[in-house]
C-alpha cells in the first residue's frame, strides 16, 4: 500500500507544481467597461479527476504488480502506443519491412521511434482501416474500432484499457499473438536494440537507454488530449539478467496534466517494485 502511494504522489506532485506555475503566469487585463458574462457553474462540463493504472508483468512468470487496480479496465484513446500493434500488422500483412522502407511505407525502426501523423496515417492507409481493424480483432487489441477512420487511434473509435496493453504487450513478448513468428520477433528486435532517446512530434518517443548492468530498459510514451481530458501512456520491457518484464503505465486527468506523468509514475512503480 505504501508503494501505491508513493507511485500516486509522485504523480499528484508534478501535478499540483504544473497547476501552480498555470495559475502563477500574468493574466491578460480587459479593457475598462469589457464585462465577461459567465455561464451557469452547473452547465460546464466537469473536470475530470486524476486516474492512474500501473502494471508490471514477468514474462516467465505472469503478473508482478497492479498499483492501483481501480484505474487498469477503464478503456481511453491508445495514441502512439498503437504504432506498436500497426507495425506488427503491417509485417505480418507485408507492406512494411523491418530493415529496409518499401514504397509507401516506413522503415519499423523509424516509424517506432518518429512517426509524424502524416506519415503514421499513410502506413495505415496502406494497409486500410478494415484490414486494420481485423488485426486489432485477432490481437484483442482494446475495442478494436477503426470505424471512426482518420487517426482513429488518437481520440477516434480504437481505445484500449492499460490492461488490454498489458495482455497484447506479454502475448507479444511471449510469441503468442496471431502473427508470423518472424513479424513477432522483428518488432520485439527493434524495440531492444538499445539506443539514444528519440523524440517525436507532441512529446511522443521511444526510449532506448543503454544497457546499465544487468539492466535494459526501453519505453514507448503517448501524450494526447481527447474532449477536456489529457491521457498519458508509457509502455515498455525490461531485461534484467536472466528475466525479461514488460509494464504499462497510464494516467488520465485535465488538460493541464503534464504529458510525462505516465513516465513519473512508471519510474516510482518500477523502483518500488524491485525491476529497476
Amino acid at each position: 500500500m505504501t508503494a501505491v502511494k508513493g507511485g500516486i504522489a509522485a504523480v499528484m506532485s508534478v501535478v499540483t507544481l504544473w497547476i501552480g506555475a498555470v495559475a502563477a503566469a500574468p493574466q491578460q487585463m480587459r479593457p475598462p467597461g469589457d464585462f465577461e458574462v459567465f455561464p451557469d457553474p452547473a452547465a460546464l462540463p466537469k473536470e475530470p479527476s486524476l486516474s492512474a493504472c500501473f502494471l508490471l508483468f514477468d514474462v516467465n512468470g505472469g503478473e508482478v504488480r497492479r498499483s492501483p487496480a481501480q484505474g487498469c479496465a477503464r478503456r481511453v484513446a491508445p495514441g502512439e502506443t498503437f504504432e506498436i500493434a500497426a507495425n506488427l500488422a503491417a509485417l505480418d500483412a507485408g507492406t512494411v519491412r523491418g530493415n529496409a522502407a518499401t514504397r509507401g511505407a516506413q522503415n519499423l525502426e523509424a516509424a517506432l521511434g518518429y512517426a509524424p501523423p502524416d506519415d503514421a496515417r499513410e502506413q495505415v492507409q496502406n494497409l486500410g482501416a478494415g484490414r486494420m481493424g481485423e488485426y486489432l480483432r485477432r490481437f484483442t487489441y482494446g475495442n478494436a474500432d477503426t470505424r471512426s477512420g482518420g487517426e482513429y487511434w488518437n481520440g477516434g473509435s480504437l481505445e484500449i484499457s492499460p490492461s488490454e496493453q498489458m495482455h497484447f504487450l506479454s502475448r507479444l513478448f511471449r510469441n503468442e499473438l496471431p502473427a508470423s513468428r518472424q513479424a513477432m520477433t522483428e518488432v520485439q528486435s527493434m524495440l531492444g536494440q538499445p539506443s539514444e532517446v528519440m523524440v517525436g512530434r507532441n512529446g511522443v518517443a521511444i526510449v532506448r537507454v543503454p544497457r546499465v548492468g544487468d539492466t535494459s530498459v526501453i519505453g514507448k510514451s503517448a501524450s494526447l488530449v481527447v474532449g477536456n481530458e489529457a491521457i498519458s501512456w508509457q509502455v515498455g520491457q525490461i531485461d534484467r539478467g536472466s528475466r525479461r518484464f514488460v509494464f504499462v503505465s497510464c494516467v488520465t486527468g485535465p488538460r493541464s496534466l503534464p504529458r510525462n506523468a505516465a513516465a513519473v509514475l512508471a519510474e516510482a512503480e518500477l523502483r518500488n517494485g524491485g525491476a529497476l
